[in-house]
């Protein structure tokens, strides 16, 4: 003869597994979509910062131009002050980027640590570590 299955006491178990795996599941998403606000955060500073960067190349360019166009070196035309004005604004911008990218690196790096720190020590373990450490020495 076969055995009779009960469904709906597997059915209870069963229930309670799926909304448990539920609950995770949306932790781990939320843990997901963080961890990619963090990224595209850090991404689009990246790519201001390679913008500025091609800004700047761009004033080195039309500076050496004006440069070029000078009879006298003593007196800079006023295209050529407006543009080291503007070089000196970008460098300025620049700077803050770079800045606000090193602290956002900081910050990724101490939440790093925070997960990857180690677990600590029960006095079982002390006392363990402290026993080879003496008997090391006496040896």
């Amino acid at each position: 003869m076969s055995k009779h299955y009960d469904v709906k006491s597997e059915w209870e178990k069963t229930k309670k597994q799926l909304a448990k795996f539920g609950k995770e599941a949306s932790k781990l998403a939320k843990k997901g979509e963080e961890e990619l606000l963090k990224f595209t955060h850090q991404s689009k500073i990246h790519l201001d910062s390679t913008a500025v960067g091609l800004k700047k190349e761009k004033l080195y360019y039309q500076i050496g131009k004006e440069v070029v166009k000078l009879k006298d070196l003593t007196k800079p035309t006023a295209a050529l002050k407006g543009l080291i004005e503007d070089y000196h604004k970008i460098d300025a911008e620049q700077k803050s980027i770079k800045s606000q990218l090193k602290k956002s690196a900081k910050k990724t790096a101490k939440k790093t640590a925070k997960r990857k720190s180690p677990a600590k020590k029960t006095t079982k373990t002390r006392k363990k570590t402290a026993k080879k450490s003496t008997g090391a020495k006496k040896s």
